[in-house]
């Protein structure tokens, strides 16, 4: 006690007996006098955050998973774009995200761009390419690397490749594709033949008296002059693959129908129908494959809802490979031993050269498994490890000391996987979330790090710079919030998990907002775009035709909310990030579990990198628990997740809740 108060004090004590009354006026001043000895701090609830905390690193190891077309529109036609993506670069960087996925980027008939039309193109509706190379330029300067969706296994059916090899036998894209002249189980069907542009052609319906489509003929003729009476209600429907037309027959008499149009072409051939609205019954084809071409001048028969198109004179059938739908063919790049003599390789390896040259850092390589189509043979692997080294040395001519990234969608167990890290050094681990959600919905946390660290394991002794690339869900699968019940604790530890689990995390697109959706009602639904603020106008939506889930698109699911309340799923996705950057052990270090623990539902690990050491201690459970560790400090908690307190030597986690110690 200093010498002022002690003199107070003498004071009091002789005044007390002299002057009562004024002993409570003497009291009040006491209250204002301090010692010198100084302020201790809470045992019970130590500082959350390491008053040493080192700085960014800018080596997290996270990724973001982001979909142009629904993440940021920057010009307001409701379609996300390059310009958009720039914008939002710092909204990354917040996580800790050191590198971004791209969705497809190249010109594509659908919204999510795996039909590839131009490999050495981007898609107007997302900009220009200057747009792209300024996105590039722009992730660059802050860090961010960029890896493009690069699709190997198929094309687009109105890919230039395609239109050509079915069209022509002897075009050198003939063989780009597994085509066939006879039907093949898992083969689609298209025409082949050479267009002849466009021409005039009469067509002549006949029908029964009861007005039903019997047969068509088709005849060229010099003028397309109609005449009979309009509104016969029977139509002739063609065109291409994205526009169709269909005009309307004129009566004939005595049950014929005629239609002559100038100028025809299609691409698919056509179908007689009976109404513009409806379908089934309403519509007339072939009768079967051995009778689906006209003959100039010849009728042919007609089958009600038939699964054949009626083919021109100049059509012929083929059939091609398409795992993924008729929409998508499979490429063909011959036996996998030599894929790199096929002309196909060396195309998708130009266009690859093409972006790693514009400083693209790397690609996510989709459906490995079906470039070859016996996925546990050792063709895919050797096919990717061809791939990778011919894009390895196109990234090393670039400048670059390292290796090119590149990450292959192989959707299958650990033991299925681990062969294919022959060809890439990276693979998404589909795995890590499998076990996950199993070990969070059994609330039972002890083993999961042991079994995640031994696929890991696995993986290094195939290849030793082997990546597992870590994730919660992606865009072909139900979102994880769906997953977990769209239980707040739940999700929230997921993704704690996620950020401080070995491998190197995929953060998709809307997690870190809490987003749910399943694939019942389409993959629209969990391909949700990025709500930016509390006005539901900021979502880019159009790509998807607005098919958003209302109900969860709230103002305060927003950004603009979440980043203004501590306790959102957005700041515990900015807090664990940000604890990954700062900390090389989060990031890079050893995955050990903490063995021996009495409660299962405990999930303890070291991470462990050049001498830093972090003990990571996880609830998978509702119910509080308590943690007496041994050996281990608990003085520096540097992160947590919900309720986490320490006393006396113990750790006390509510449910769901999480916390990392600095050892």
């Amino acid at each position: 006690m200093d010498l002022p108060c002690r003199r107070f004090f003498f004071i009091i004590f002789m005044t007390m007996k002299r002057f009562p009354l004024i002993f409570l006026t003497l009291a009040v001043l006491l209250a204002g006098c301090k010692t010198n000895e100084p302020d201790r701090p809470d045992p019970v609830k130590p500082d959350p955050v390491d008053p040493v905390k080192p700085s960014r690193t800018g080596e997290s190891g996270i990724s973001y998973q982001l979909l142009v077309y629904s993440f940021c529109d920057s010009d307001g036609d409701g379609t996300g774009d390059f310009k958009g993506i720039e914008s939002k670069l710092d909204y990354l960087k917040e996580m800790g995200v050191q590198a971004v996925w791209l969705s497809p980027v190249h010109p594509a008939t659908s919204y999510h761009g795996y039909d590839v039309e131009d490999y050495s193109a981007v898609n107007p509706a997302y900009g220009t390419e200057a747009d792209f190379e300024a996105m590039l330029k722009a992730a660059h300067s802050k860090g961010i690397k960029v890896y493009l969706d690069f699709v190997l296994n198929h094309s687009s059916k109105e890919h230039p490749w395609f239109i050509q090899g079915k069209a022509d036998p002897d075009s050198r894209y003939r063989g780009y594709y597994h085509f066939s002249t006879t039907a093949k189980s898992g083969y689609s069907q298209t025409v082949s033949g050479t267009d002849p542009g466009k021409i005039n052609v009469k067509f002549t319906l006949k029908c029964n008296s009861s007005g039903t489509p019997q047969t068509l003929k088709a005849e060229r003729v010099e003028s397309a002059a109609n005449d009979g009476t309009p509104g016969s209600g029977k139509y002739l429907w063609y065109g291409s693959v994205t526009e169709s037309t269909m005009p309307e027959f004129y009566s004939a008499g005595n049950d014929t129908y005629t239609l002559a149009v100038e100028g025809f072409e299609t691409s698919w051939g056509v179908l007689v129908r009976t109404s513009k609205t409806e379908w089934g019954t309403r519509k007339f084809g072939a009768a079967s494959t051995n009778a689906q071409t006209l003959v100039w001048g010849v009728p042919l028969n007609l089958k009600s809802n038939s699964d054949y198109d009626i083919l021109m004179p100049w059509m012929g059938s083929i059939w091609y490979q398409s795992v993924f739908g008729s929409y998508m063919p499979d490429l063909n790049y011959g036996p996998a031993a030599s894929c790199e003599d096929s002309e196909a390789f060396k195309d998708v390896c130009a266009a690859a050269d093409k972006w790693i040259m514009m400083g693209v850092d790397g690609f996510r390589l989709d459906a490995v498994k079906h470039i070859y189509d016996n996925e546990n043979s050792d063709e895919n692997p050797t096919f990717l490890k061809k791939f990778y080294d011919h894009c390895n040395a196109t990234y090393k001519a670039a400048g670059h000391s390292g290796n090119i990234y590149m990450v292959g969608e192989q959707w299958n167990e650990p033991n299925y996987v681990t062969p294919y890290y022959k060809g890439l050094n990276a693979f998404f681990e589909f795995a890590f979330c499998w076990r996950l959600t199993e070990a969070i919905n059994g609330s039972k946390g002890a083993g999961f790090a042991a079994t995640i660290d031994g696929y890991h394991k696995k993986y290094t002794a195939t290849r030793s710079d082997a990546i597992a690339a870590t994730k919660l869900s992606n865009h072909d699968e139900d979102r994880i919030a769906s997953t977990l019940g769209r239980n707040t604790g739940k999700l929230k530890l997921a993704a704690a998990v996620l950020l401080t689990s070995g491998g190197e995390p995929y953060i998709y697109q809307g997690e870190e907002l809490g987003y749910w959706g399943t694939k019942a009602n389409g993959d629209v639904y969990v391909r949700t775009p990025i709500m930016w603020t509390k006005d539901a106008g900021s979502a880019a939506s159009a790509a998807l035709d607005g098919n958003v889930d209302k109900n969860m698109l709230t103002p305060d699911i927003s950004v603009e909310a979440q980043a203004a309340d501590q306790n959102s799923m957005l700041a515990l996705y900015r807090s664990f990030g940000l604890l990954r950057d700062c900390y090389p052990a989060l990031a890079k270090g050893s995955f050990e579990e903490k063995t021996g623990l009495s409660n299962s539902a405990i999930g303890a690990w070291y991470r462990e990198y050049n001498g830093q050491k972090i003990l990571v201690v996880h609830n998978f459970s509702a119910a509080t628990v308590s943690f007496s560790p041994s050996g281990d400090k608990l003085s520096a908690m540097i992160g947590s997740n919900g309720s986490a307190t320490v006393k006396n030597g113990n750790l006390t986690l509510g449910g769901y809740a999480s916390a990392l110690f600095l050892q």
